[in-house]
């Protein structure tokens, strides 16, 4: 059997044999300085953070923009031909770029 060991009424817990530490900081107790005090009342629920869709956007602005480009070049290339096609598919070109990057610019 293990031989008791008398108390001398300190409120520290016995250790069989292990070691006890320091026993200056024994009784303190530790308030942590991240936890947050509760609110008494309804706690508010959290809720994630709404995802970010700008960058979808900004690649849906470019692939609507190349689609116009080539629905333009189909109809001012082939169905106008020669010089006037080319010069109406230039416009129409400079036009899209510049709607395109005023579209992305905008998207915040």
């Amino acid at each position: 059997m293990m031989p008791q060991r008398e108390t001398d009424g300190s409120t520290h817990e016995q250790t069989y044999g292990g070691y006890e530490g320091s026993q200056m900081y024994s009784d303190q107790h530790y308030d942590a300085s991240y936890e947050q005090p509760v609110r008494s009342g309804i706690a508010a629920k959290v809720y994630p953070a709404p995802s970010d869709n700008k960058n979808l956007l900004r690649l849906l602005t470019f692939v609507v923009a190349m689609v116009f480009l080539v629905i333009f070049a189909i109809i001012c290339l082939l169905a106008f031909g020669g010089t006037g096609g080319w010069i109406s598919f230039s416009v129409a070109a400079f036009v899209i770029f510049v709607t395109a990057v005023v579209a992305i610019d905008k998207i915040k």
